[in-house]
């Protein structure tokens, strides 16, 4: 931590937007783009230009929250990834037509569904890598040293959803830092969430 101490105000602002917030928001681009999109068939290859200027600020963003602090990582590593192996989305609409958008089912996936595809039958979210290595109670990508995943190829909510345990050790200016990226992949993940009703117009 730097000679900046961080306020309690602060890490509880971070933690806010980086849970109930970020939760919301995911939900929401999550089904209204599903949604819009059943509407309009097609509607992402339309969307390709687009979908890569928002990728790419996917991507910057991810890479700002993985420098923010190692604790990040070593968290996870603890608790084996234990946000991912709960009865919850793995990954979300936005991360599959951001990073793969030419892949058949862009739905989000619930672990809740049992004729979903695995976590080792999509490949974004498996590399040959954690198939070898990943621990069978630990997160399909988690190993004890951390996420085998760039953070650029990492689901969204695996860099913006913080826990008190990777919070705590954060400078002033790490969760400053953090709340400004998690505010600019949010608006990421709307503005992917309206590149429907944006095609729609653009016809």
């Amino acid at each position: 931590m730097s000679d900046r101490r961080r306020s309690t105000l602060q890490a509880v602002r971070f933690w806010v937007l980086a849970r109930p917030v970020f939760r919301a928001v995911d939900y929401h681009a999550s089904y209204a783009a599903a949604a819009r999109a059943r509407r309009r068939p097609g509607v992402w290859g339309d969307s390709a230009g687009w979908i890569e200027e928002l990728n790419g600020r996917r991507r910057a963003l991810q890479r700002e929250m993985s420098a923010l602090s190692v604790t990040h990582g070593a968290a996870c590593a603890e608790c084996r990834g234990g946000c991912c192996t709960e009865d919850r989305f793995r990954d979300s609409l936005v991360d599959r037509v951001l990073q793969d958008p030419a892949q058949p089912n862009p739905a989000p996936r619930s672990l809740r569904s049992k004729t979903r595809e695995t976590h080792a039958d999509y490949a974004p979210l498996r590399t040959p890598d954690a198939t070898r290595t990943a621990p069978s109670d630990y997160c399909p990508n988690c190993t004890p040293q951390g996420c085998t995943l760039e953070p650029g190829d990492r689901p969204i909510q695996c860099l913006a959803y913080h826990c008190r345990a990777s919070i705590a050790p954060l400078s002033a200016q790490e969760c400053e830092a953090g709340i400004h990226a998690l505010r600019g992949l949010m608006r990421v993940m709307v503005e992917t969430a309206a590149l429907p009703k944006r095609a729609a117009r653009a016809r």
